[in-house]
């Protein structure tokens, strides 16, 4: 079988769902008024990512299995899956839009951004790479917690609060998206993996 043959596509289904799953734990987050309880919960969304072979950008990033293309297409279809999810919850969730814009409003400063979004890219590396024995779960659950409570910068998180919130500067998607990378990139160079 040729290389070509070998490579996974891009499900477009399956990366808009992982969107829509990732957008109903920053409306879990936002339910329970953020916190630890908050982060706990939002974890349910990547587990459910995680558990159905959803096609997530951020925890796919670092896969040889995907060219350029197929990730870019896949973190374009995070977005549109969470931002449909988001403005839909903006709509029948009113009162959780006044916390999903003061989380809109913390990415003003690009260079905050970068580095937030780095620092959640090694989070996602952490949660969702298998372990080499073991449940998944807690891996999930504590990479999840840890960028949540931090306030690192998850793009995709990033897009459902921003269309919660019905606004964010049109910049901060990508730039989390390459930070996103660039922390999954770097984490696992440093662990050799």
């Amino acid at each position: 079988m040729t290389q070509e043959k070998k490579r996974i596509r891009t499900d477009l289904r399956k990366a808009a769902a992982a969107g829509v799953l990732i957008c109903m734990g920053c409306i879990v987050n936002l339910k329970a008024g953020g916190g630890l309880a908050g982060a706990v919960l939002f974890s349910a969304g990547l587990w459910f990512v995680v558990n159905f072979d959803a096609e997530l950008f951020t925890g796919r990033v670092t896969r040889g299995d995907y060219d350029g293309l197929q990730k870019a297409i896949m973190l374009g279809m995070n977005v549109v899956g969470a931002g449909v999810c988001g403005l839909l919850a903006s709509h029948f969730l009113p009162e959780i839009r006044e916390a999903a814009e003061k989380i809109a409003a913390g990415y003003a400063d690009p260079l905050k951004v970068a580095w937030q979004s780095i620092m959640c890219g090694v989070c996602m590396y952490l949660a969702t790479t298998p372990p080499r024995e073991g449940s998944r779960l807690p891996f999930v659950v504590y990479g999840v917690v840890l960028f949540i409570l931090s306030g690192y910068g998850h793009s995709i998180a990033l897009a459902g609060y921003a269309a919660i919130a019905r606004g964010i500067a049109w910049w901060v998607i990508p730039l989390a998206a390459v930070g996103n990378g660039a922390g999954s990139y770097g984490i696992k160079w440093l662990l050799g993996r």
